[in-house]
């Protein structure tokens, strides 16, 4: 099957994120598939970005081939941003022609944040007869309109969005979603026909040793393992929508035993590190984050993990972060704090859910964790590595898409 993969912020274990569309292709390439990425140039998620001279030029990493598209350098999220997605759609639907003739795609996957490109990718279907599939990271623009305040349906922007999102659900043969229960969200479109399937993120298991912890991390959280403290640890970006306030001011709460700690970097960091200064507690730590490579080695000290989301209806239709991975391979219990249906954590039981934003809530969770006996706590933990293991290695979910989209093989165009 030769399979096109639209992905404009797609990355690879060099670039960076995106990792799922690059783990994906890996795993068909290796059942003997012909898979073709086209990406971007830029984009903000990656820590390095492909240099290349000219658009569509390829790239070829472990049997997975990148097409990359020139697109121009931004920060944040404003015109730049909005320049750089615009000048992606625009090349890729002018060159559908040259991607059909060069690639002949049994098969193209539109796969974006954003549901826009879409277009290009129907077009690009529509030229090679090839099955359309669109796969759902985030729901936009619902996201877009739930993450302001200010922004309501009625704004033109949200207004395009949303067409190009019901596109996607009118023309596509078929809908592969990281969300469990986005196929609700399809329906309440007023769309329920749609053939939906539910291939969550995942992790990738190789031969590769862990790197150890650098010594400045590690000396730390010796140090604080030595003086008998239970260690509840967070690792990951300080965004407003991880819910960090609530987690620090959990410490005013907190057993005089247990310390919060704080790994990562964020546009939050250094409002969360004044908010603890001035509230005056003395059982945070803050830290700098770790290469990805050292995450195992970083959980590792931890004897309890946190996970937080601000409240948001978005999250009725499920989550697909992929730091729950991370924690769940590290062999901890975790404390979640995201009000979310059928979450890997949920399913293996693994974790103590409490309600999103609330710091009593989560200092009680602690105290429950704190008095569980030794054993007690790695059985708990254990049950969530076990439960990723069987499912959710890409070895696994690669097979869960390919069997997905071969069942639309029949299906007719809507």
């Amino acid at each position: 099957m030769n399979i096109l993969y639209i992905e404009h912020y797609a990355g690879s274990d060099e670039y960076g994120m995106e990792f799922r569309p690059y783990y994906m292709a890996r795993e068909w390439a290796k059942m003997g598939h012909d898979v073709i990425i086209v990406g971007a140039t830029f984009s903000h998620l990656r820590k390095k970005n492909p240099v290349v001279e000219k658009d569509f030029t390829e790239e070829i990493s472990e049997g997975v081939r990148f097409v990359w598209v020139k697109t121009n350098s931004y920060k944040g999220n404003r015109l730049g941003r909005v320049k750089n997605i615009l000048t992606f759609m625009k090349k890729v639907k002018k060159n559908a022609k040259y991607l059909v003739d060069t690639y002949k795609p049994d098969v193209v996957i539109n796969s974006s944040t954003y549901p826009m490109d879409v277009y290009p990718s129907y077009e690009i279907a529509k030229l090679s007869g090839a099955k359309l599939f669109y796969e759902i990271h985030d729901l936009w623009p619902m996201s877009l309109i739930e993450m302001s305040s200010i922004v309501t349906e009625s704004n033109p922007l949200i207004k395009y969005v949303q067409r190009a999102e019901d596109f996607c659900y009118k023309n596509c043969d078929g809908v592969i979603s990281i969300l469990p229960s986005a196929d609700v969200h399809i329906k309440e479109r007023g769309f329920n026909d749609v053939y939906f399937c539910h291939v969550p993120n995942g992790v990738v298991i190789d031969d590769t040793p862990d790197a150890p912890l650098n010594e400045t991390h590690a000396s730390l959280l010796k140090g604080l393992k030595d003086e008998g403290k239970f260690i509840v640890l967070y690792a990951g970006g300080h965004a407003l929508s991880n819910a960090l306030d609530c987690f620090i001011h959990s410490a005013k709460y907190l057993n005089d035993n247990a310390v919060l700690v704080l790994v990562g970097k964020g546009n939050e960091k250094e409002k969360l590190m004044k908010d603890a200064e001035t509230a005056g507690y003395k059982n945070i730590m803050f830290m700098d984050p770790v290469e990805k490579n050292q995450i195992p080695a970083l959980l590792s000290y931890s004897d309890c993990l946190y996970i937080g989301a601000k409240k948001s209806p978005l999250y009725r239709y499920g989550v697909g972060m992929n730091k729950m991975f991370d924690y769940m391979l590290a062999s901890k219990p975790i404390i979640n704090g995201v009000d979310s249906p059928k979450t890997p954590m949920e399913q293996a039981d693994c974790a103590i859910a409490v309600e999103a934003e609330n710091a009593k809530a989560i200092a009680d969770a602690v105290d429950v964790l704190m008095n569980k006996s030794a054993e007690e706590l790695v059985e708990m933990g254990a049950k969530g590595k076990e439960y990723v293991l069987n499912n959710h290695q890409y070895t696994t979910l690669a097979q869960r898409f390919i069997d997905a989209m071969n069942e639309c093989e029949n299906k007719p165009k809507q």
